[in-house]
């Protein structure tokens, strides 16, 4: 075999080798482009509205008079302003069934800022740090839900924007209150006595 041949073998093996490894996934669906956040709640968008973790809190105290009664339900969310000039206003959110819902704040949100509401389970804060006024949240409450709220469900409620449009999120009940870290090893049944 001559040089020529040489060259031109190993040039084509380092062809072939650089092809066969950037071709490895072609026509594959990525794994990791559709991920969302591991979060309770669910998401929308809508306009320049990017809606995150809206949930419905699970109440604390007296759980299930505030199920029988419908609530009232805190509601916990945060909403980004992704345009970088324009300004926005959270106008309002429906509820299905003559629920209502109550928003106490500021609801302006603007651009490139977030506006958020409630404190969702599980949230780290440090306790020394004192919030200012970019960081205050809304109170918002659902009253009169009737039986529309119930864990294990969502519901649909609807938010209202003055530049974005609506949005109706399928907003589902939180997992509860945070349980204790158990530290010893949990069997299903007593070990078994040796003799």
């Amino acid at each position: 075999m001559g040089r020529t041949a040489k060259v031109t073998a190993i040039a084509a093996a380092g062809i072939a080798l650089a092809l066969g490894t950037t071709a490895c996934g072609a026509g594959q669906i990525s794994q990791t482009a559709s991920q969302e956040p591991a979060v309770n709640g669910n998401l929308a968008n809508v306009g320049s509205m990017q809606l995150r973790n809206v949930q419905i809190m699970y109440p604390t105290d007296k759980a299930d008079e505030v199920f029988g009664n419908g609530g009232p339900f805190e509601i916990s969310f945060v909403i980004s302003n992704v345009d970088p000039v324009l300004n926005d206003r959270l106008v309002g959110i429906d509820a299905p069934d003559g629920g209502k819902v109550t928003i106490v704040g500021d609801t302006s949100i603007a651009a490139g800022q977030a506006l958020r509401a409630g404190k969702p389970v599980g949230l780290l804060e440090p306790e020394n740090v004192q919030s200012t006024d970019e960081e205050k949240r809304l109170t918002v409450t659902l009253s009169g839900a009737g039986d529309s709220v119930a864990s294990g469900l969502t519901t649909p409620l609807k938010f209202r924007f003055e530049k974005s449009g609506e949005a109706t999120v399928d907003t589902p009940v939180d997992s509860g209150a945070t349980l204790p870290r158990q530290d010893k090893i949990r069997q299903a049944e007593a070990p078994a006595v040796e003799h």
